[in-house]
């Protein structure tokens, strides 16, 4: 493939580095991740996988972080929040939005990809709008929109999204279910997530 350089930004304990390591078996990723405790379990992780002599976490804020290429890829969880934390402070601002607000995020996406690179974040659903109009604030447009139930009769909580420079004539629309009854996978969401997890 010909994905050289990926960014995960938020990368927490480094689960989608890790995946994008293995997905793109010649890519280097960097990770950045504002909470300690959190870029402290990423490095250890990505020490540990067999990937180690690709991957490193940046353990700082995105807006001091100084991108070393353009990325192919830059991929987030954002953060959930945007008014008043709730728990311990350092948790609250590894997930906090005013650490890091949607303009914040699309505007170093937009910045920092290649032309022909892509932005993918998963989110919770009721901010996809907010995440769209960030993003076309900053001349990036939906490309790929994927709603996530979590059962049939359940409606989408979580959203997967992808940005590129281009805008395309038409976004791709999908709708994922991942749970049948008994909290069993869904055979299409056993075959999208079964190649980064062996036990599923």
């Amino acid at each position: 493939d010909d994905v050289q350089h990926v960014l995960d930004i938020g990368t927490g304990s480094g689960v989608i580095a890790l995946q994008m390591a293995q997905r793109f078996g010649k890519a280097f990723i960097d990770a950045v991740e504002i909470h300690g405790p959190s870029a402290k379990q990423a490095s250890d992780n990505f020490i540990s996988s067999p990937w180690e002599n690709r991957m490193i976490c940046y353990h700082e804020p995105l807006q001091e972080f100084q991108a070393s290429a353009s990325y192919d890829i830059i991929v987030s969880n954002p953060p959930y929040f945007e008014h008043n934390p709730t728990k311990k402070e350092g948790v609250a601002n590894a997930r906090h939005a005013l650490t890091l607000d949607f303009s914040s995020l699309t505007e170093y996406a937009s910045r920092n990809l290649k032309e022909d690179g892509s932005f993918w974040c998963v989110l919770p659903a009721d901010r996809s709008e907010s995440m769209i109009e960030a993003a076309i604030e900053e001349i990036l447009f939906p490309s790929y929109i994927c709603s996530i139930r979590p059962k049939s009769d359940r409606e989408p909580n979580r959203v997967i999204m992808a940005f590129q420079k281009e805008q395309v004539e038409e976004t791709v629309k999908k709708e994922l279910i991942l749970f049948e009854e008994y909290h069993e996978y869904t055979n299409e969401a056993h075959d999208l997530l079964s190649p980064f997890y062996a036990n599923l």
